[in-house]
């Protein structure tokens, strides 16, 4: 994918009854500028947040998991759940995307009902892919990601942490 069409940045909007987000305008040209109906994929990702994928990222995604995955119980647990926890999801011609009940329960998404016509979302950009989240898991995850910002870009450079470590700090 080229520099030009990364998917990033922070986008609060909102979860209507009907389980749909509309995607914000940067996002909505850059994964459906002909304003045709796309499909794309969506997944339960570790950080407790719903991961959105085109197609052909999808495949790729899939097929490496299922190279590095073994016969072992921990692998095939892994594997049922990743594809449990996938389903397709479209983009209508006005940008409205519809996540599904169970990813969005599985992500702490409270779909708005009779106490409130409208739930608080955070879209953000993932450079290839996008990451649906509850307004209040992201803040928290956005919190602790900043706390150690620093430290794991040094990681990730190669720069020793206090502790002599040189490895990426990983959860």
């Amino acid at each position: 994918m080229s520099s030009s069409t990364w998917l990033a940045g922070e986008h609060r909007t909102v979860l209507d009854p009907e389980a749909r987000i509309l995607l914000p305008m940067g996002i909505r040209n850059t994964l459906n500028p002909l304003r045709e109906e796309v499909t794309l994929m969506s997944t339960l990702e570790p950080e407790g947040c719903v991961g959105i994928r085109r197609v052909d990222q999808w495949d790729g995604y899939v097929r490496e998991l299922r190279g590095l995955a073994g016969h072992s119980q921990r692998d095939r647990r892994l594997m049922m759940l990743v594809a449990a926890t996938s389903s397709q999801v479209k983009i209508d011609r006005q940008g409205r995307m519809r996540l599904p009940d169970t990813l969005l329960a599985k992500a702490g998404i409270e779909r708005p009902g009779e106490r409130a016509e409208k739930a608080e979302v955070v879209v953000t950009g993932f450079f290839d892919d996008l990451r649906v989240w509850s307004a209040e898991r992201w803040d928290t995850f956005c919190e602790r990601a900043l706390d150690d910002y620093a430290t794991d870009l040094d990681g990730l450079h190669g720069v020793p942490s206090p502790d002599g470590d040189t490895s990426a700090v990983t959860d």
